[in-house]
């Protein structure tokens, strides 16, 4: 196989194997910015992307967990154990044989990461308002 039809297989979804669940990845241009680890993992394509997508956002979430016990952020209260749940959807969808989330790809994940994100934050400014501090005590 030449290096030439091995990246146009990685940009079309990956190589098909027997059995595989995971869909391709949705249908964009090829230079569509979408911005780190999600889109890299994105580029990757099928269930190797949505692994390394959720690798990045258990990372992530792990890190707001000990943040919170550590300094009790109000947004990482919410973000924390939102990337994880965002995260194992993400195992999920990468390790359930057939099409039992076919809608669950990285772009999807993305989506949901900045959704609870905003979620977060907004929590915190109203703590913030509320309370004079943007912390849980």
């Amino acid at each position: 196989m030449s290096l030439f039809q091995d990246q146009d297989q990685r940009a079309s979804g990956g190589l098909p194997r027997e059995g595989a669940s995971c869909a391709p990845p949705p249908a964009y241009g090829r230079g569509a910015d979408r911005g780190g680890v999600l889109r890299r993992g994105d580029a990757v394509g099928g269930c190797a992307g949505l692994a390394a997508a959720g690798a990045y956002v258990t990372v992530i979430g792990v890190y707001c967990l000990l943040n919170f016990l550590r300094c009790r952020e109000t947004h990482c209260a919410v973000t924390g154990p939102g990337f994880l749940l965002t995260a194992a959807l993400g195992f999920a969808a990468t390790l359930v044989p057939g099409s039992a989330l076919p809608w669950y790809r990285t772009g999807t994940e993305a989506i949901v990461f900045l959704g609870i994100l905003a979620a977060g934050y907004g929590l915190e400014q109203a703590v913030a308002a509320r309370t004079g501090r943007p912390v849980l005590r």
